[in-house]
Formats: structure tokens, sequence, C-alpha cells
């Protein structure tokens, strides 16, 4: 019998073949919510760059999904792949959605989520593009870069891909004036059962995130108030 606390990590993947299987016919998918924060997962399915194809990442849809069954926040993921590449091609559909459905519900945070190849060193990349994708608030970087390292893990920033050139964080950060992320995440702890207690602290980070993201109090600073000068104190 599970305790409430521990993660399903087979509904997990269920969660995430399911959606593919519903979503099979179109190429990607944008699931609403609510609040300034969006996830993308453009490699859920495999791409092809170029002529040549590239192997998918799956789980990066997974632990989205996971994540929006704690937090209601706006998702656009690749349900199929249509010969193109998301995360390169200047020119596609994607692209073009996904700009629009950020200019339409003043969306101003943007993380793009991809996966690292095991064998690197990184457990966590933040690809911002040498900081220019995130000027619009250099604070949010901070929050989540301290977030990830005091839970254990080997932060890294633009190493080895910095979210520039092509990729849709420098996209959107152009076209949108928002900021934006390029999120890599090492796929040992996507994908091993194993691996599941990293996984939720990756989870714990990224509800953290959606939270800083939507506090009213971050945005709004307390105006000081004056007080009024009684008659006696005007003649003094």
């Amino acid at each position: 019998m599970k305790r409430k606390d521990e993660f399903d990590f087979k509904n997990y993947i269920k969660a995430r073949k399911k959606f593919i299987s519903s979503n099979k016919k179109k190429s990607f998918v944008i699931l609403d919510g609510e609040g300034k924060i969006m996830f993308s997962t453009p490699h859920a399915v495999k791409q092809v760059r170029l002529g040549r194809e590239k192997f998918a990442e799956p789980n990066t849809l997974a632990l989205a999904l996971a994540v929006r069954q704690k937090v209601n926040v706006p998702l656009i993921s690749k349900t199929a792949c249509m010969n193109d590449d998301a995360n390169f091609d200047l020119l596609c559909p994607y692209r073009h959605e996904l700009k629009e459905y950020i200019q339409e519900h003043k969306i101003k945070y943007l993380i793009d989520i991809h996966s690292l190849a095991e064998k690197r060193e990184q457990d966590i990349n933040l690809g911002v593009n040498f900081g220019m994708n995130i000027v619009p608030d250099e604070a949010m970087f901070d929050f989540i870069h301290k977030e990830f390292s005091e839970k254990g893990f080997k932060v890294f920033v633009d190493q080895p891909f910095n979210g520039g050139a092509r990729t849709i964080a420098s996209f959107i950060s152009k076209e949108c004036k928002i900021w934006t992320m390029q999120l890599e995440i090492n796929c040992k702890f996507l994908l091993k059962p194993e691996n599941v207690e990293w996984l939720m602290k990756i989870i714990s980070v990224l509800v953290d995130t959606f939270e800083r993201a939507n506090s009213e109090t971050l945005e709004k600073p307390k105006k000081q108030t004056t007080k009024k000068k009684t008659s006696q104190e005007k003649g003094k």
C-alpha cells in the first residue's frame, strides 16, 4: 500500500503515454492554465533537424504533466513529429501559436524544458543566453538557481546549451520581450524509478517557481503612507 506522499512512477509514465496517444494526430497541443508562467516541451517526441532524426525527450512532458497535477500551469507540447524541430526551425506553427498564447494571456515567464544525456556531468543546466533572456527578472533566475543548488543538484549555467541562437527561449525572449529559460535536466532523474526522490525535488522546484511567478506581493511593493498634519502641527 502506497503512502500519500509516495510518488507513483508508473502513473507518471502512463500519463505521458496516454497524453501522446490521445493527441498523436496533432503536431502539438496547448493546455490552458492560469498565471504568468508557462512551460514548453518541444522535444517530447522525436524531431528531424536538417534531415537527421533526433531522439525524443519523452519524460520532459511527463515532468510537465506531473507539475500540472499540483498547479495549473499553461503548457505547450509537441505530440507528433512532422519532420520538424520546433526548437530549431525558425518558421513553424509551434512557435507561432506559442507567441500568440503568450501575448493573449499576458504570460511573463517561459520555461522551455529539455533533457540532457546521462553521461553529462551536469545535473541541471540553466540556459539563459549569457543573461540576455532573463533581463526582465534576474531575481527569478537567482531563485531557481538557489532552489536547485540547495536541493543537492550540480547546477551549470549556459553549459552545454545556452538557450540562444535559433532556440524557442531566444525567439520568445526577442519576440515577446519576456523572461525565458531553456531548462536542461539530466535524463537520469526523469527516466529511472530509483531516482524518484530527485524527480520529486525537481517537481518541487517547478511548483515553487510557479508560485513565485504568480505572487502578487513580489510585484506590488507596499506604498508608504504619510500621516496628515493636524491644524496645530501645520502652525509649527
